[in-house]
């Protein structure tokens, strides 16, 4: 075989901050993956579109089912300090937000979601998202854009994790370099399905801290049995990398059973969005309009 030869990539972004952040693999992380069956939740999408003008995603929808859980859950809304896990009062979500067409990659941070209602979250994280995209994000733009190409990769890991230090062991923000509060949150979530990807795991961010994340891939009709026969059902697979120091299974079946009763239903968590839910449980009755579409063969169930 030829040998091959390599060429020098550019490192700008994430991407050469991703240099500093990681080492070789050698840490406990657990991974999972379950399917959710969202024709519920994409009659809920309709419902708030119609009251309210706007146009929920998926993703939006499972940061808000994660705070739902850990607010249920507190213990597993965590971070590792001075080697002792403490636990913080409101779910921060960490929403990943793609630039420039995969360009770059950052993120906003919608703080307390679990206090809050979808309608809100999608108002914060739009408005964030649209100070990041056009240029007046002012951490984004003094760190990502301009902190970043200055220094060489083995420079800005020692830098990021005295940063990180100072932020979380000492409580003191490094705001002179653009940096601002709890700049991970304390849960992350992208969306993975504009890539054409339904199902994938990501790295855990080793100086955010946060004890897991979680990818949402896209909704496609899949099989789905009810009441013991085969149907097709809007489905969508939400995987998480997850601290294996901070979560146990105990707590990530309890969070897990939380994040599948708000996604395959919003309707109760929402309830102060005032929308009347459609039908009982999960599963419409045979011939309801949320069956109409096509290859569905619910209305014989």
């Amino acid at each position: 075989m030829p040998k091959s030869s390599y060429r020098k990539s550019p490192e700008k972004g994430f991407r050469k901050l991703a240099m500093a952040f990681w080492e070789a693999p050698k840490d406990g992380i657990i991974n999972g993956t379950m399917k959710l069956n969202v024709l519920k939740t994409r009659q809920f999408q309709k419902d708030v579109e119609a009251k309210y003008g706007i146009r929920l995603t998926i993703g939006q929808l499972m940061g808000r089912a994660v705070s739902v859980a850990l607010t249920a859950t507190p213990e597993g809304n965590a971070k590792i300090i001075w080697g002792q896990a403490w636990i913080k009062d409101t779910v921060d979500v960490y929403y990943q937000v793609d630039i420039d067409d995969g360009g770059d990659l950052s993120g906003v941070v919608v703080p307390d979601v679990g206090k809050k209602t979808i309608v809100e979250v999608n108002e914060a994280l739009m408005a964030s998202a649209r100070r990041l995209k056009s240029g007046q994000d002012v951490q984004y733009e003094k760190t990502q854009k301009g902190l970043l190409p200055l220094l060489p990769s083995w420079m800005l890991g020692p830098i990021m994790r005295f940063l990180m230090f100072m932020e979380y062991n000492l409580g003191i923000t490094a705001r002179w370099v653009g940096a601002q509060n709890e700049p991970f949150g304390t849960v992350m979530v992208t969306n993975v399905s504009r890539f054409g990807i339904d199902v994938a795991y990501a790295p855990l961010v080793p100086l955010s801290r946060v004890p897991f994340i979680i990818l949402v891939g896209g909704v496609t009709d899949q099989p789905w049995v009810v009441r013991g026969k085969l149907c097709v059902r809007p489905v969508v697979s939400a995987s998480a990398s997850i601290d294996h120091r901070l979560m146990d299974g105990n707590k990530i079946g309890r969070i897990a059973r939380r994040v599948v009763d708000y996604m395959q239903n919003p309707y109760p968590y929402e309830a102060a969005l005032g929308l009347e839910e459609p039908w009982e449980g999960i599963h419409p009755p045979p011939g309801h309009p949320a069956l109409d579409y096509e290859g569905d063969e619910a209305p014989r169930d």
